[in-house]
């Protein structure tokens, strides 16, 4: 099943019980023991995991502006609009901005995973209407359309995922500023259980 759909975390050398919706219902497992991320044979596409289908690409990685000024703080995928966007880490909702379409119309969904002290930031896709700051989320939820909200236009429509260290409300400023804020998030993602591609 490729680690996806309903899950249940353990700390490292805990013991628990599966969660009645896990009880006989569990088809696999992943060990993530301290910092060495699991192979890339055993990890899923980073892309296929935010889409939950094929067809979406990476249109701008991680501090990969080649015609923008400034140092770009997450990774952008694009499917196309209207394309579901699903939750690529467990959490607690802390910010959410719905946006419009149009360039100055941002979109914002701030999810907090306090186990790993990390927040994911997406932008520009259109939140659910049944999200709500305070809502726990899971792994693989469905979160929001792709859209161009805070893009100037359709062609240009995107989904921006940000790994930020700690509790942050908002994505790390990109356009125009040169310093990187946030950590090269390959080996945070790996960890995770994704290829990033």
């Amino acid at each position: 099943s490729g680690h996806t759909g309903t899950y249940q975390d353990f700390k490292a050398g805990a013991r628990g019980n599966l969660t009645a919706t896990l009880k006989n219902q569990n088809a696999s497992h992943q060990f993530l023991g301290g910092s060495t991320p699991p192979p890339s044979s055993t990890r899923v596409n980073m892309t296929y995991a935010l889409y939950k289908t094929g067809g979406g690409h990476i249109s701008s990685g991680f501090d990969g502006y080649k015609n923008t000024p400034g140092r770009h703080e997450g990774i952008d995928f694009a499917r196309g609009v209207g394309s579901d966007v699903h939750a690529l880490v467990s959490g607690q909702i802390i910010n959410l901005a719905r946006g419009s379409n149009g360039r100055s119309g941002l979109s914002t969904i701030a999810v907090y995973n306090a186990s790993l002290n990390k927040t994911i930031i997406y932008l520009h896709s259109a939140p659910k209407s049944s999200l709500r700051v305070g809502q726990q989320i899971s792994r693989g939820q469905l979160i929001a359309d792709e859209a161009w909200r805070g893009v100037s236009s359709s062609g240009a429509a995107h989904t921006h995922v940000e790994m930020r260290p700690g509790r942050q409300t908002r994505a790390s400023k990109s356009v125009g500023d040169p310093t990187l804020s946030n950590p090269n998030p390959h080996s945070f993602w790996n960890s995770q259980g994704y290829n990033i591609r």
